[in-house]
């Protein structure tokens, strides 16, 4: 006999034994069958940011479900656009509250600044809006990201302690107020004004949480550096002018 004792049609388990169609374990040795393959995931650092409308959920209580869907929908819309424009990740939308990463699955080198500038410019949007304030927290850090998955589709994105100290920093902060952690401020401190907010006593850390408050972005320097030679580029050089004497002459583009 070239196999096992079996059917003719049977697939066979690693101790030898025939396995049942549609089986999940070996009714042998108890093996699990098609276990499903593990889930790449990856470590980055990232920005999270999270905001949360503040006292909704008691205005939602005196409305109909149609009516806090027609306020929430342009909220959300918005919140949205205003990520996406910064680059962020919308994680997911959890009723008035929504969880965004910067640096995931994209990274640039300025997440953390992109994170805080979003964040301003929801509390600024906010707080041109009758009856719509915010609290947002930002804070960046280690986490486990998980390169498939699909937050469209309600999938975890990013797994990690940065992003719980996240929340109770958001849920910390002042009506229409962004507290950012050490390392964001670190980040960010020459491009975001900060007022010091002292230790935030976050629930189910065994520290305080150190806090700094965003006041408003910087001006941007504008820097003009001392023109300075090429040196040993002479084919360069005349290549790059003899585009530039093209786009002249022809009045398009040159690669």
């Amino acid at each position: 006999m070239d196999g096992p004792p079996g059917d003719a049609d049977s697939t066979f388990c690693a101790c030898g034994r025939p396995i049942p169609t549609g089986a999940r374990f070996c009714p042998s040795c108890g093996a699990a069958l098609d276990a499903p393959a593990a889930i790449p995931e990856e470590r980055k650092v990232v920005s999270v940011l999270f905001a949360d409308l503040v006292g909704f959920t008691r205005r939602a209580e005196q409305l109909d479900p149609e009516e806090v869907g027609s306020l929430l929908e342009p909220y959300w819309r918005h919140l949205r656009q205003e990520l996406e424009r910064h680059s962020g990740t919308v994680e997911k939308f959890v009723g008035d509250a929504v969880v965004a990463l910067f640096g995931a699955p994209v990274a640039h080198e300025d997440d953390p600044e992109r994170a805080v500038r979003a964040a301003l410019a929801i509390r600024d949007w906010a707080r041109r809006r009758t009856g719509s304030d915010v609290r947002i927290g930002v804070t960046t850090g280690e986490v486990l990201v998980r390169l498939l998955a699909r937050p469209e589709a309600g999938d975890v994105l990013a797994v990690g302690d940065v992003v719980n100290t996240c929340r109770r920093l958001q849920e910390a902060a002042p009506v229409n107020g962004i507290l950012v952690d050490g390392a964001t401020r670190e980040a960010t401190r020459d491009a975001i004004e900060y007022d010091d907010a002292g230790t935030v006593a976050a629930k189910g850390k065994a520290k305080p949480v150190r806090a700094w408050r965003a006041v408003r972005a910087r001006a941007r320097a504008v820097r003009h550096p001392a023109p300075t030679r090429f040196v040993g580029r002479a084919t360069e050089l005349a290549l790059l002018r003899g585009l530039f004497d093209r786009v002249v002459e022809e009045r398009s583009p040159q690669l």
